[in-house]
């Protein structure tokens, strides 16, 4: 549905965050005819517009079979609908993919991991071969809210979280899956709806379309009746320690934007200098400097025990002390507990809803449970260890504590620069 379609349509955004508020933005712009109702849990919510209904507070979900269609922001999982499945339900993303203009070119790039990493390299090798390149979606802007700047000629790296797929119909001709393992299952309710999200990147593709995927996300890939193309670590054409990335894992990344890039005929030479210097994300094992005689590395990105796996591979043997724990999704911490056993680190500092379950998985370690970020960072301070990393990788989502992992990162480096 192109959103010009809204006009003189009864419409109910549900949920007013980031995105429900680019989409109502979006449609005063391009569909006035439409009418609008704000649905969303909170009663505080203050609405821009005083000319859009609203349904807020207790009665937010009540009457919503009266609307012609409802716009879903990501944030509200499926189940929160799951008594009317037959209501005509859509999502931003779904809306600017059917909006954009035929001739621009939508990148779209999911994942478990590496999705943000590899989005951004791929945007960032466009930019440095000199097209004209936009970076969207759950990385940062909201894809709707840029539709106002999208023209032909352009690309779009639109960066995909499951959430934003779930209510897709429409993929984009390019997709790249990073990667696939357990994530979001309190979200989907189990791996089976996950991975069913995850397929729409691809899913309605057409012959003429591309999919490109790391090795263990192949049954995603799978799904488009396009042209697949796996990669490896040895499509990279760069060593990881020849760019400003940490930690071997980033060789996945580095190989999957460069096979997008080779498929839209930029040279290797090209790709090579925009990857050498792409400064890397934060969040993302970004190195803090050094405080109180320790190195500190901030990877809050860090929501599951794979993630976090790889980040203690990517700084040892230098990482002694590591901060971890958050949201308790019901993840299996065991493979991490077992890796961390036979690791550099010699303490570990466990926080949050799943910290005393990760406590447990480890027997070879000194490990502590506390009940703050703050509270952490000073023990890993007390233990006056000097020229060594301190690690903060949660292996769990923020939620527990924290808006975002961004806040989670944003509060470890004030605490350590304190």
């Amino acid at each position: 549905m192109k959103i010009q379609d809204l006009n003189g349509k009864s419409v109910c955004m549900l949920g007013y965050g980031r995105e429900g508020q680019a989409m109502v933005e979006a449609i005063e712009e391009f569909a006035p005819e439409c009418e609008v109702t704000i649905a969303d849990q909170n009663p505080k919510c203050e609405i821009r517009n005083p000319k859009h209904w609203k349904q807020l507070g207790e009665g937010w979900l009540e009457n919503l079979d009266k609307f012609d269609i409802l716009i879903k922001s990501p944030g509200i999982p499926p189940s929160t609908l799951a008594t009317n499945p037959q209501l005509p339900t859509t999502n931003s993303t779904q809306i600017f993919l059917d909006s954009v203009p035929p001739e621009v070119t939508v990148i779209g790039v999911t994942g478990s991991k590496g999705k943000s990493t590899t989005a951004s390299l791929i945007h960032h090798i466009l930019k440095t071969a000199g097209k004209e390149s936009l970076l969207l979606g759950n990385i940062g802007e909201p894809s709707i809210g840029a539709l106002k700047s999208v023209s032909s000629g352009q690309f779009v790296i639109l960066e995909m979280s499951s959430a934003q797929l779930i209510d897709c119909t429409t993929s984009p001709h390019i997709a790249v899956v990073t990667s696939f393992f357990p994530e979001h299952l309190d979200y989907h309710g189990d791996l089976e709806n996950y991975k069913e999200a995850k397929k729409n990147i691809a899913r309605f593709q057409n012959e003429n379309d591309t999919v490109f995927y790391f090795e263990n996300a192949k049954e995603i890939a799978d799904i488009s009746p396009g042209t697949k193309v796996a990669y490896t670590e040895d499509n990279s054409p760069i060593a990881v320690q020849d760019t400003k990335l940490v930690g071997t894992h980033n060789l996945v990344n580095i190989a999957g934007a460069a096979s997008v890039a080779r498929h839209l005929k930029i040279t290797d030479e090209l790709i090579t200098e925009a990857i050498r210097n792409f400064e890397g994300l934060p969040h993302r094992l970004q190195d803090l400097g050094l405080h109180h005689d320790i190195h500190w590395v901030d990877d809050a990105i860090s929501t599951t025990p794979e993630s976090t796996i790889a980040a203690i591979h990517a700084l040892s043997p230098n990482v002694k002390i590591l901060i971890c724990g958050g949201l308790d999704r019901g993840l299996d911490f065991g493979n991490l507990g077992e890796v961390i056993d036979v690791s550099s680190i010699e303490h570990v500092i466990c926080m949050g809803e799943s910290g005393s379950r990760i406590a447990k998985t480890i027997s070879k370690k000194n490990v502590v449970t506390v009940s703050s970020l703050e509270e952490a960072v000073l023990k890993a301070i007390s233990y006056k260890l000097k020229a060594i990393s301190c690690l903060l990788s949660p292996a769990s989502p923020s939620y527990d504590q924290f808006k975002n992992f961004e806040e989670k990162g944003n509060l470890f480096k004030s605490l350590i620069r304190a």
